[in-house]
């Protein structure tokens, strides 16, 4: 029998990534939107981020989401019929993240890129052997954290973001983007503790 809460869990994967695709900064002066993309792509031009290497610290809590989203998608994914929808969304979403071609040819050692194209591996690797293996109780516990890594990175991300917009041009409000994936995030947390499979039995569904 699939699981109690499984279609919500997927609804909620793609409530995810529409918040990540919301706006994330708004500026109430000027006709700008940023989502968590864009904010990213900003935040490592800023001169504190552009000259810490790879581990540039904002655009990497940014840039996390995507990864844990595909990691989340082969964690909940609780059945052979779904599972090629699921690895042609985690697929997708690896490849959303990889770096311009230049990276190939006269920018491998840019850290910006070197950061994308890490992230991207990351989410094809880890999503696509995750999505291999036979779900079992342990997961539930990758599921949690995962969850809980992607809401604090989110919203540290964006508050660290906004400091560096404003330390730069001007005021700004926060987007209701990492609200929406933040909500998404507790409703995965919600939807393994009061579902009696995922807590206690094998998810893996014919």
């Amino acid at each position: 029998m699939p699981h109690r809460h499984a279609k919500t869990v997927y609804l909620l994967l793609i409530l995810g990534l529409a918040g990540y695709l919301l706006p994330w900064i708004v500026a109430p002066t000027a006709p700008l939107t940023l989502n968590a993309y864009d904010l990213a792509e900003w935040t490592r031009q800023h001169p504190t981020q552009s000259q810490s290497g790879i581990l540039m610290a904002v655009p990497l809590l940014l840039r996390l989401q995507l990864p844990i989203i595909a990691m989340l998608t082969a964690l909940f994914t609780c059945g052979r019929r779904i599972k090629p929808l699921a690895a042609l969304m985690i697929v997708l979403l690896a490849l959303a993240q990889l770096p311009p071609l230049e990276f190939v040819t006269i920018s491998r050692h840019d850290s910006n890129y070197q950061q994308q194209f890490l992230l991207a591996a990351i989410s094809l690797v880890v999503g696509l052997g995750l999505l291999s293996r036979k779900p079992s109780r342990p997961l539930v516990l990758a599921v949690v954290g995962l969850a809980i890594i992607g809401l604090a990175a989110s919203l540290a991300g964006q508050h660290q973001a906004r400091l560096l917009y404003e330390m730069s041009l001007q005021e700004s409000a926060p987007g209701v983007g990492a609200g929406v994936l933040a909500l998404a995030y507790i409703g995965m947390i919600a939807a393994v503790f009061t579902d009696s499979n995922w807590r206690g039995r094998p998810m893996d569904v014919q």
